[in-house]
């Protein structure tokens, strides 16, 4: 699988997924991601409640023994989101607070 830095030979990273190797590195992400326990559990939350904020789903997360450590929960959501599953947003422009909603990609979790 090809890493982040044989990007730079294309102007985008749509232009990167059109090709072969592109598009096998981002099907190859999107299996590690959908296919990991924790990622899934956290797919699953998300989907359930369409909307939550961070630190709704981390204490969630906690309850249900899926995982206590913070850094942990930043590595699984920084993965979903590079594979597409999940997306952020703010719940207000004033706001800091992060709100992940699943993406049509991390729908599929319906079907696992």
């Amino acid at each position: 699988m090809p890493d982040e830095f044989d990007f730079k030979n294309y102007k985008t990273f749509d232009e990167f997924g059109k090709t072969l190797e592109g598009n096998k590195y981002i099907h190859g992400l999107y299996l590690k991601a959908v296919n990991h326990p924790v990622r899934r559990e956290i797919l699953k939350i998300i989907n359930k409640k369409h909307k939550i904020s961070e630190s709704e789903l981390f204490e969630i997360l906690k309850k249900n023994k899926v995982l206590k450590n913070k850094e942990i929960f930043d590595y699984n959501i920084d993965y979903l989101l590079k594979a597409f599953c999940i997306q952020r947003s703010k719940e207000n422009p004033e706001n800091t607070k992060n709100v992940y909603e699943i993406t049509q990609n991390g729908k599929v979790i319906e079907y696992l």
